[in-house]
């Protein structure tokens, strides 16, 4: 059994805040791209410098330097520098990466205090993984590229789609794991102070319990080994230790800041499915969501605005008012007539089982150039529904949320729904009515 590897660089320990690292830098940079999208981010591609600017940086184009770098200045503030001749996929990485650098709390006095402190440079590379898993949460964030879920995971599928989409490798192959309906996993090795490759990440395909471990040692006949140089790729079917073949396909790539051997990115994939094996989804049904489906307690959730006014029109909010009078009551009674921020929950009760979830997760009402949904906001409370199904052993039952005045884009809700509730073992259905 591999000995559970321990974070050590303080950086990553605050940032982690007793969390898994590499699954909190997944969450912060998700979340920062959900909050930008809310504000008219679009794409893809998806502009790191446009993200830079929203977030009030200091950009400064140089060509003295490698990529990007963060600098900071005497006012306490930090400069964003890049070199505009760079590559463009390299330099679009190097930019998000910076970026997610921005989200650790000591992101200045980590920027001063580099290469003073010869334990801090030994850990360093911990730092740097969070933020390459970060650049590529913002480089191919939530929703994006869903067409890429029946993609086949190598690496040549990697290099095509990077050059199409001028994205970088890292995102690309993490993003091709996380949208998989097989069992996968991205990973990144590289070699250690010890001599020996060790995995600094393994990212898992939703519904595989990948038999790896951040630490683990990388056995010494590994193809992993063959990638001795930037852009050198191997392909190979290994035993790591459990009796089943899996295969391996790897690529070199930049080392890490004061390194001199290549980083390796890939794919771990089983030569053989695992029995039964079957990726947790959304179950899509046309019905009514007002009369969920199944037995035991049920959660009827939908969005809401963060408006006083009665809920109109013709949406979901509306016709459940009118079918459930008692639930508007109640809500009422509940809220005092003042609606809960954007991100938070109000429960009620339909009856017979069912509870109802208002999502306050819409920006005002009526018409608007610009999308009403929030998805940050509908992060947080799904969230808070996931907690209560699971406290109340209950399922989930919704319509296509925000999609209809939320004006929202429904492969990024979906994504939602699945990473918030369905990854999480909160059975999840979706309802839509006969057209």
């Amino acid at each position: 059994m591999t000995k559970r590897f321990k974070w050590t660089n303080r950086s990553v320990v605050t940032f982690a805040e007793g969390q898994d690292p590499v699954l909190q830098m997944e969450a912060k940079a998700r979340a920062l791209a959900l909050k930008a999208m809310d504000e008219g981010w679009t794409g893809p591609p998806f502009d790191p410098l446009a993200l830079a600017q929203w977030l009030g940086l200091r950009i400064e184009a140089r060509g003295d330097i490698a990529d990007a770098r963060m600098v900071p200045s005497s006012e306490s503030t930090i400069t964003l520098e890049y070199n505009p001749t760079r590559p463009r996929g390299r330099l679009r990485f190097s930019i998000a990466h910076e970026i997610a650098h921005s989200l650790f709390s000591d992101c200045a006095e980590q920027i001063r205090n580099r290469g003073v402190s010869p334990h801090a440079d030994r850990d360093n590379w911990q730092l740097e993984v969070l933020c390459n898993i970060g650049a590529a949460e913002l480089l191919m964030p939530l929703g994006s590229f869903v067409g890429f879920s029946g993609e086949k995971l190598s690496i040549e599928s990697v290099m095509s789609l990077r050059k199409e989409f001028d994205v970088s490798v890292e995102a690309c192959l993490i993003r091709l794991v996380k949208l998989s309906k097989v069992p996968a996993a991205a990973f990144c090795a590289s070699m250690h102070e010890d001599g020996r490759y060790r995995l600094d990440y393994v990212i898992a395909a939703p519904g595989w319990d990948a038999p790896f471990e951040v630490g683990q040692i990388v056995p010494e006949g590994s193809v992993i080994r063959e990638t001795s140089a930037i852009g050198f790729t191997a392909v190979g079917h290994e035993d790591w230790g459990n009796g089943k073949l899996l295969r391996l396909e790897c690529m070199g790539l930049a080392p890490y800041p004061g390194s001199v051997t290549p980083r390796v990115v890939g794919f771990f994939i089983p030569t053989t499915a695992s029995s039964g094996h079957k990726p947790p989804e959304i179950l899509e049904v046309i019905g009514d969501a007002m009369r969920p489906r199944g037995a035991g307690t049920r959660i009827v959730a939908h969005v809401i605005p963060d408006t006083g006014t009665i809920w109109g029109g013709n949406g979901f909010a509306s016709q459940l008012r009118k079918r459930f009078p008692g639930a508007w009551s109640e809500f009422q009674r509940i809220t005092g007539g003042h609606p809960p921020s954007l991100g938070k929950v109000v429960m009620g009760d339909l009856g017979d089982g069912v509870k109802i979830a208002h999502m306050v997760a819409q920006r005002g009402i009526g018409r608007s150039d610009s999308q009403r949904l929030r998805y940050a906001a509908l992060a947080d409370c799904l969230h808070e529904v996931r907690q209560k199904a699971i406290d109340l052993n209950a399922t989930v039952h919704m319509p296509r949320v925000g999609t209809g005045h939320g004006g929202a884009n429904w492969d990024v809700v979906k994504e939602l729904l699945t990473e918030e509730l369905v990854d999480r073992g909160v059975p999840t259905t979706v309802y839509r009515l006969p057209a």
